[in-house]
């Protein structure tokens, strides 16, 4: 299956719904209003989470319709995690909602197929076997990669463009190892859709953006890139479980994990937002938000090649 149908649908219908979602947005007040922190200095509209639901989920069902097995319970969380997500972006959820919502939504796509089974053995070479099967761990780690993820992308769209271009690609590169491997519709459409989606959006989202993703936005991409990447994206007899997709979200979940510990250093809550990201320090030395945000693309597509050479190998 080439990935350059879903590829396409995706990123024109994100293309047309995106100024859809932004005047929705302004209509229902869904505006992000510049804080302290905020890397804006102007109120902006943030529906484009709906836009990249509606674009990704249109191309992926009209494609590949019915729905079923894995991609059926990621539906099913996806929508769930949209409506928290609005909420949130309208009213402003507490942190233990959201963490809720988001177990919630693993605890959905796993109950439906989606599973880490094995992870390969590091030292395979000198003892034990090649691969380590979950066992009775497999639902904790599945969940707890869905969650950790989710957070990863949405901690890193803290920039114009930031989250929708690092999203874009690493969605891609999983479209290329899901064709290059021959693998079935059920992954090779939603991850292609997912670039596409993404990428249409980030015609919008580029500096200086005229629509955010929002939680929304930022949530539903880390909830497709944890479930697609490990739902036969990288599954196969040459592919190193797990750490495709690990280089592949390289770059978030440093971010997540190192801005974590800096916080859990200072004693401070793990949720609380600073200005401790990258992107944060990035701009603090000196960097321009279009330098930041390109070199960040930078770090993120050597993290895909290395990806992709791991698995051509």
């Amino acid at each position: 299956m080439s990935i350059a149908a879903p590829l396409v649908v995706a990123l024109g219908l994100s293309l047309v719904l995106t100024p859809a979602a932004r005047r929705l947005a302004v209509h229902l007040d869904l505006i992000d209003r510049p804080v302290a922190r905020s890397s804006h200095d102007r109120p902006v509209p943030t529906g484009g989470g709906v836009a990249i639901f509606a674009s990704f989920w249109l191309t992926t069902l009209v494609l590949q319709w019915p729905p079923s097995g894995p991609l059926l319970g990621i539906l099913l969380g996806s929508v769930v995690l949209l409506g928290v997500c609005i909420a949130d972006d309208k009213i402003g959820l507490p942190a233990f909602p959201r963490l809720a919502a988001q177990v919630a939504v693993g605890l959905i796509a796993y109950a439906w197929g989606v599973r880490i089974i094995q992870v390969e053995n590091p030292i395979h070479a000198w003892a034990g076997n090649e691969y380590i099967f979950m066992g009775m761990l497999e639902l904790p780690v599945t969940v707890l990669w869905i969650v950790a993820v989710i957070n990863a992308v949405n901690w890193l769209d803290g920039l114009d463009g930031l989250a929708a271009g690092v999203s874009s690609i690493a969605a891609l590169t999983l479209a290329l190892v899901s064709a290059s491997g021959g693998h079935a519709l059920m992954v090779v459409v939603p991850v292609a859709a997912l670039a596409g989606s993404a990428l249409g959006f980030l015609r919008y989202n580029f500096p200086p953006a005229s629509i955010f993703m929002g939680d929304a936005g930022a949530m539903f991409l880390g909830y497709m890139l944890a479930c697609l990447s490990v739902t036969g994206a990288v599954k196969g007899p040459a592919a190193v479980v797990l750490l495709v997709p690990l280089l592949v979200l390289g770059l978030p979940i440093y971010d997540s994990a190192n801005t974590i510990l800096q916080r859990v250093r200072q004693g401070r809550p793990i949720h609380q937002p600073d200005r401790g990201h990258l992107h944060h320090r990035l701009r603090d030395s000196g960097l321009s938000t279009r330098e930041t945000i390109l070199l960040m693309y930078g770090i993120a597509g050597l993290l895909c090649v290395i990806a992709l050479g791991v698995w051509l190998r």
